[in-house]
């Protein structure tokens, strides 16, 4: 018998709402269906508590994290490092390294900061890649007015979209006189939105949040212009010819950006080790909690966006969660010791975002030092060099017992 031939077509329609159901469907289940067993308890690893979609976002963002550019790509044609990872290796991708950042500038005859951006400022990126006929002079170079230069290790990313969702209002409410001479200052900088926003990232709370963070990175350290950083540096401080330019600005249109950030916004923190009680207590009760704050609380509704200016879901696994990063996020003074010169907002060249301590036993087992330029190799030389607004606190430390310094070494040495 032979099928009429106004029936095809409405078989092949039919076909195709039921694989569009399912399809639909599918996707519907990997966005909202039960959180995943898989739980961020190993370095390196995923947030506990994610959906199934929320891990297909990270293992991705994973790949973008680990890709290594090239100049057909985009990268350059100033840089630093062809991937994240490479200055975020140590033990695992999202970690530390060796790797020095050199930031240089100079101040103005009014004492103001001047970053040298006309030169090339204010990050010295040392590789140079054009193609030929396009050489620039070879790669960059300080220049001769730079007379502010400071070298500022690779931090962790671990934990950091907990961070990015501590709500502002939390940390400006630690903004006061705790004591102690301590008194921290919130760094109220614009987000990729030109929103203000209290400063969450970088060593001068000059970063808003993460996907700001993330965009600025790919800038400045890969050369990969994205919507929210398009413009590429000055190598040198030489314009760049159009003919030398490889392929198009910005060179990611936001999706490789948006990528490298599910990986860090869903990476968790290291499990802190034992410790030890004795420590901890006196950890607080000689006032290296009044900065280095035990814990924040994220924000109770978590958006993320899934898409560049798109698509965005709702996370449950970031949301009211406990952030114990060991750190209030606020600027303090720290003496003429540790002092970069570096300005940033409202942060001077002797004041530093109280760094977060969480991490710190795998930055000290890897031995690539601690503190903003990994000068101090342990908790002890680290803890003598504080100074400014630390002063009182590190008078406390030193008047302690030999056993009781041990102990506090230990537990800070366990997180």
């Amino acid at each position: 018998m032979n099928t009429p031939c106004w029936t095809m077509p409405r078989r092949i329609l039919l076909i195709l709402a039921v694989a569009a159901l399912l399809t639909g469907g599918y996707w519907l289940l990997q966005e909202v269906g039960p959180p995943t067993v898989r739980a961020g308890t190993s370095l390196g690893g995923p947030l506990p508590g994610l959906t199934p979609f929320e891990l297909k976002l990270f293992d991705k963002g994973a790949a973008t994290f680990d890709h290594i550019w090239t100049r057909r790509q985009g990268l350059g044609p100033a840089y630093l490092e062809p991937a994240c990872n490479i200055c975020h290796s140590t033990p695992v991708s999202g970690g530390n390294s060796t790797i020095q950042v050199t930031f240089f500038g100079t101040l103005n005859s009014d004492g103001s900061f001047n970053s040298l951006l006309n030169e090339g400022g204010e990050v010295l990126q040392q590789v140079l890649q054009f193609p030929p006929p396009c050489n620039l002079g070879g790669n960059e170079v300080l220049p001769p007015d730079a007379t502010i230069v400071a070298s500022h290790q690779s931090p962790q990313t671990f934990g950091m979209g907990l961070i990015d969702n501590i709500p502002d209002a939390s940390i400006l409410a630690n903004a006061i006189d705790k004591g102690m001479e301590v008194h921290g200052v919130a760094n109220i900088v614009l987000d990729e939105n030109g929103n203000q926003r209290v400063g969450h990232f970088g060593y001068k709370a000059q970063l808003a949040d993460l996907l700001q963070t993330t965009a600025i990175d790919l800038q400045s350290f890969i050369g990969i212009t994205n919507p929210i950083s398009p413009t590429e540096d000055r190598p040198n401080g030489k314009v760049i010819p159009p003919g030398c330019r490889t392929v198009r600005e910005p060179n990611d249109d936001g999706t490789r950006m948006i990528e490298d950030f599910h990986f860090q916004v869903y990476l968790a923190p290291n499990a802190p080790g034992v410790g030890n009680a004795n420590g901890q207590a006196l950890f607080t009760s000689i006032g290296c909690a009044l900065c280095h704050l035990p814990t924040y609380t994220t924000a109770s509704s978590v958006i993320i966006p899934v898409v560049w200016q798109g698509r965005s879901i709702e996370s449950k696994a970031l949301e009211n969660q406990p952030v114990n990063l060991y750190s209030d996020l606020l600027l303090h003074d720290m003496g003429g010791v540790l002092a970069d010169g570096l300005v940033e907002g409202l942060a001077t060249g002797s004041d530093f975002r109280t760094t977060p301590l969480w991490g710190l036993s795998t930055r000290l087992a890897s031995g690539d030092g601690i503190l903003h330029d990994g000068r101090a190799k342990d908790v002890a030389a680290a803890i003598a060099a504080h100074g400014g607004e630390a002063a009182t606190v590190v008078g406390n430390f030193n008047a302690l017992s030999p056993q009781d310094q041990a102990d506090l070494i230990a537990f800070v040495s366990s997180l």
